[in-house]
């Protein structure tokens, strides 16, 4: 059974031009930790220009699958790269009928990651390739938990 969905965040990655081979993400004041509160990350997925064809804010359609393809996820996370070159189709767990995009029937889980540091984390692109098709944005949906610096969870009144 399917656990109830918690708080999430839309992560956009904006790819501004071709021929990057690294592209960092930007800052994410909503899933950083501050004296106040600790935010654990439960998960990303990734969101395909099947589920939404262009970023909210972010300049630029979703990325196609000719892209997709060809990037790799690392998160900065406790002080060290806790997850490097995961292929960010890995973390696609929607479909509809007749699709072409890869994806897996559970979503990608992680194991109550804290302290994950945006700006250090990146896309980065195949050996030998670069961004094409740009500008598009690269969608991510962060399920992540609020705590109280006790570890009880905060909640919005």
């Amino acid at each position: 059974m399917e656990e109830p969905r918690g708080p999430s965040q839309l992560i956009e990655v904006p790819v501004t031009t071709n021929g990057q081979g690294k592209v960092k993400f930007p800052d994410i004041a909503q899933l950083r930790n501050t004296t106040d509160e600790r935010i654990i990350i439960k998960g990303l997925r990734l969101i395909t220009p099947e589920v939404a064809v262009a970023g909210v804010t972010a300049v630029g359609v979703n990325a196609p699958l000719t892209e997709l393809q060809k990037i790799y996820l690392t998160i900065y996370c406790e002080g060290w790269e806790k997850a490097q070159n995961i292929p960010i189709l890995t973390l696609n767990d929607m479909t509809s009928p007749g699709s072409t995009f890869p994806h897996r029937y559970q979503p990608t889980r992680f194991d109550d990651w804290e302290k994950v540091d945006w700006t250090k984390s990146f896309l980065q692109w195949a050996n030998g390739t670069q961004s094409a098709n740009a500008p598009y944005v690269v969608i991510f949906d962060a399920l992540y938990l609020r705590l109280n610096p006790n570890g009880t969870e905060k909640v919005n009144l």
